[in-house]
């Protein structure tokens, strides 16, 4: 596994870091909002992926994106590379297997009442997961909420992401996209 992350030279997380960090959760709660039991997914797919010194259970998947400054129950210490890197493999594999899920999301053709309740679920379930998991009082989570409740643009680019993120070079893809500084997405 090629190594997608750095560090300064004191090991603490750089900004260009940390801000990967809210993306990557960002979309995990994503998934999440996409399939309800993806947390179970999570630890499957890990093991399925052979990250099993990584991340041994479910718990310790936790751990790694508990990195996230921006949750509520956050951890100060730095994520290794190792974890950074494990995090995005998972990412890029569970949006393969959800790929037709953010498809139907993303879908524009023709007019389906469908896709629209289909898509308003998927809204009103992200948002609650950011309240429920994310510091409420810290504004980049309020940022969040107030997009995600303004705009359908911001959930149609985070679904982009993940659609993109799945099948060959999606790992590439998934982590250009959050590395990117112009990339003012989310």
């Amino acid at each position: 596994m090629t190594s997608l992350i750095t560090h300064n030279f004191l090991g603490f997380q750089t900004s260009k870091v940390r801000r990967a960090l809210e993306k990557i959760d960002l979309l995990f709660l994503a998934i999440e909002a996409i399939d309800i039991n993806a947390s179970q997914s999570f630890d499957f797919a890990s093991r399925k992926l052979d990250l099993l010194t990584v991340f041994p259970n479910s718990i310790e998947i936790w751990k790694s994106r508990c990195h996230n400054p921006i949750r509520r129950s956050a951890r100060n210490s730095s994520i290794s590379t190792e974890s950074f890197n494990a995090l995005l493999v998972l990412l890029s594999s569970m949006t393969g297997q959800l790929y037709p899920q953010i498809r139907v999301l993303l879908s524009t053709r023709g007019y389906d009442p469908m896709n629209d309740i289909k898509f308003e679920q998927f809204r009103t379930r992200f948002s609650e997961l950011i309240s429920e998991r994310m510091n409420l009082r810290r504004g980049a989570v309020r940022k969040y909420l107030n997009k995600a409740e303004t705009s359908k643009t911001f959930h149609r680019k985070l679904l982009m992401i993940l659609a993109l993120s799945s099948g060959p070079g999606g790992l590439y893809r998934l982590s250009s996209s959050i590395f990117d500084p112009l990339n003012a997405m989310l």
